[in-house]
């Protein structure tokens, strides 16, 4: 049977299954409704703007996933969010279990190289994140989840240019005690454990909160030189937070968090030379050694404070990073033609923001938020890539520093029609130093490399929203944003770092939308069209001796995007979304990467009471689309994946405290595999190979919680 005959098949038998359910789901019959019974969405509060809002009164497109989300759409890890957010692609990066592939509405990361910076701004409890590496992080203990699409460059700043992606953990409890934990066991000895407490350790005045992660499994890839395998999960988790609540207008949480990855992550698949044609076998050398090592730790201080009209929140915090990898990329045992023997990563950074936000500026009806940044980040980091022969070792040695000063200002020029406009201005100097030892370890006297770049830069940002009526706000916006430029440290040669240099890039997007609610609050409808004019915009290339450089390259994208959620009877909720992107590079054959041209998503749960005390049952399904796109900027053919259905189902049954649940679900039903990331270097010369993403998959949990 081949490939394309045997997707054809377990997408049949994934449509069958998804349809049947669906079919039980229609057919079983809908309890009818009292006439003093309500019926609605639930009211989703945002801080999208850096103070608390509703959704559907926040004039930007935001994606809002709140914990109930988090366990009907069986998201577990930021991974999962890809179909549930318009224009987003997620997957795990090369050769990272816990490091994001990730790009919205066009622009993103290919490689996460220390030198690249990613266009969507990412943010911990109100922390900036400055490197993606072991940023996938599993959603456990989380409040909420907020995506907000579009420049961000007046409040969020640096490096937000298409966007934000903020994870808001729970909050200690100040009045009672809260347990919740959680077992899963699945496909390939899949175990995932949870758990987390909350407890006041002073009544109403100081709060404590734990909580643990735990993922592992036996792995989907099959090394066959020795084995062994890979792709598969072993990863630990933990964060804590002590609350301090000093009066009604002064607060204190302390915040730490760490994770250790010791995966082994998705290896590479030789597609021109494998002898038994399956994705999730490779052969690598048997002098060659894989290494993965992933610990990601953090501590934050973040102070909330009102007075006279104001409220202040200062964020202060530091993070550290070691990253350690090793590995055959060429996918064959007979040749060490491609193989990366050292990528070492040492990283940390400190950070400083403050801001105030006021209601009632000097006794008016205008709102203020305006705050001061500041970062410094340090980055080591030691690599070696062999081509055939022993390779040089190159050092890098990069440092940052960003500061920012930034304010945004709303008015209601009458009470349906708000105008607000905001500036930043930011400052940020990069310095690199760069070394090199030979192949048998001595310096290379003539490898010096010691330079710095600075940037200046006024981003702004103007909109306009109108309430239209109570249930539909409409708005306009404008703005801009850039990302940060820098040297390229891939290179290993001199002239490759500065050669492959790169400005910051810039942006204008023009965005208009609507926030709808419709039949007594029963239907959500967001919906948003974008244009975006980039200067400068960051094309990572591969070039032919494996290493990454960028290119600077002109482009427009525009697109479409919409959100639906409702809940016609009582218990089911129907949730949908929607994205379109076009892109045309000018002067260029080339294509952005990882973008369709069209996604969707369509899912239902429906809870079915069992009447009396005997709880309740869950039913979910969602399917999503994925037009085609190729997963590299190099637009080889290799890397074209077709457009592709992912289905996914769960069945669920819930005590009637809620306290107990027992859950079986399926992900990627139709087991439909594809390449995240593919080399095709020199023809296939030097490597000629595929990373393939995660197949059908089970997992039965079970669920404790009293909050």
């Amino acid at each position: 049977m081949t490939n394309r005959n045997k997707h054809l098949l377990n997408t049949s038998t994934g449509l069958m299954g998804a349809g049947a359910f669906m079919a039980l789901v229609l057919g079983v019959s809908i309890p009818a409704v009292a006439a003093d019974e309500v019926i609605g969405l639930e009211e989703i509060v945002v801080t999208a703007q850096k103070r608390s809002a509703r959704l559907q009164e926040v004039p930007l497109a935001v994606s809002a996933i709140t914990s109930a989300d988090l366990d009907n759409k069986q998201i577990i890890n930021m991974e999962d969010i890809r179909n549930i957010v318009p224009n987003l692609y997620m997957e795990q990066a090369l050769t990272g279990t816990t490091t994001p592939k990730m790009y919205l509405r066009g622009l993103g990361v290919v490689n996460q190289v220390f030198s690249f910076e990613s266009p969507i701004g990412l943010y911990f409890d109100g922390v900036y994140i400055s490197r993606v590496t072991g940023a996938l992080v599993d959603f456990f203990d989380v409040e909420r989840v907020e995506f907000l699409r579009g420049p961000q460059g007046t409040l969020f700043g640096r490096n937000s240019s298409v966007g934000a992606l903020r994870i808001i953990s729970k909050s200690p409890s100040l009045d009672e005690t809260e347990i919740a934990a959680e077992l899963g066991y699945g496909t390939k000895n899949q175990v995932n454990a949870r758990f987390s407490a909350s407890a006041p350790l002073i009544k109403d005045k100081l709060g404590l909160r734990v909580s643990f992660s735990s993922r592992t499994n036996d792995g989907f890839q099959t090394n066959l030189t020795s084995g062994e395998k890979f792709m598969d999960n072993n990863i630990n988790a933990g964060k804590a937070s002590l609350l301090f609540k000093a009066s009604e207008t002064l607060s204190v949480t302390l915040r730490g968090d760490f994770m250790i990855d010791n995966s082994k992550p998705t290896q590479a698949s030789n597609f021109l030379i494998n002898p038994d044609d399956d994705i999730f076998t490779f052969e690598a050398s048997p002098e060659s050694q894989a290494v993965n090592e992933v610990k990601p730790w953090g501590v934050s201080a973040t102070v909330d404070a009102s007075f006279s009209g104001f409220d202040l929140k200062s964020i202060t915090a530091y993070r550290e990073l070691r990253y350690r990898n090793a590995g055959d990329v060429d996918g064959r045992a007979d040749v060490r033609s491609f193989e990366v023997d050292q990528q070492d990563l040492d990283q940390w950074q400190f950070s400083q923001e403050a801001f105030i936000t006021s209601d009632n500026i000097g006794n008016t009806d205008l709102k203020l938020t305006a705050g001061i940044f500041y970062l410094h980040e340090k980055n080591n980091f030691t690599w070696a890539l062999r081509i055939f022969s022993d390779p040089t070792t190159q050092f890098f040695d990069q440092n940052t520093d960003t500061a920012a000063i930034y304010g945004q200002a709303s008015y209601p020029v009458t009470d349906k029609l708000n105008l607000t406009g905001g500036l930043r201005y930011t400052y940020e100097k990069k310095s690199m130093i760069a070394t090199q030892n030979f192949a048998d370890g001595t310096p290379n006297a003539a490898f010096i490399f010691d330079d710095s770049i600075t940037a200046n830069k006024v981003n702004w940002q103007a909109s306009a929203d109108y309430k239209a009526t109570d249930d539909v706000m409409l708005y306009v916006t404008a703005g801009t944003a850039f990302r940060s430029g820098g040297f390229n440290g891939s290179a290993r040669d001199v002239a490759s770092i500065l050669g492959g240099s790169f400005g910051p890039e810039t942006l204008i997007t023009i965005e208009g939308g609507a926030k709808t609610e419709w039949f007594d609050n029963r239907l959500r409808l967001n919906v948003d069209y974008f244009y975006t004019d980039y200067s400068d915009l960051q094309m990572a290339i591969t070039l032919p001796d494996g290493t990454i450089t960028t290119d600077n390259v002109s482009a427009t994208t525009q697109g479409i995007e919409a959100e639906l959620t409702a809940v016609p009877v009582k218990g089911l909720e129907i949730s949908g979304t929607l994205g379109t992107i076009s892109q045309d590079i000018k002067n260029s054959d080339l294509r952005l990467p990882n973008v369709a041209d069209l996604q969707w998503r369509l899912g239902a749960v429906y809870n079915i009471p069992l009447g009396g005390d005997n709880g309740r049952i869950r039913f979910g399904a969602d399917v999503s689309h994925t037009g085609s796109y190729y997963n590299g900027a190099n637009t080889d053919t290799a890397g074209l994946v077709d457009s592709y259905e992912l289905y996914n189902a769960q069945v669920a049954y819930i005590t009637e405290d809620g306290r107990w649940q027992f859950k079986v679900s399926g992900s990627n039903l139709g087991n439909y595999v594809f390449a995240a990331h593919t080399f095709n270097i020199a023809g296939g010369f030097i490597s000629s190979v595929e990373f393939p993403t995660t197949p059908r998959r089970w997992m039965f949990t079970i669920t404790f919680r009293n909050e």
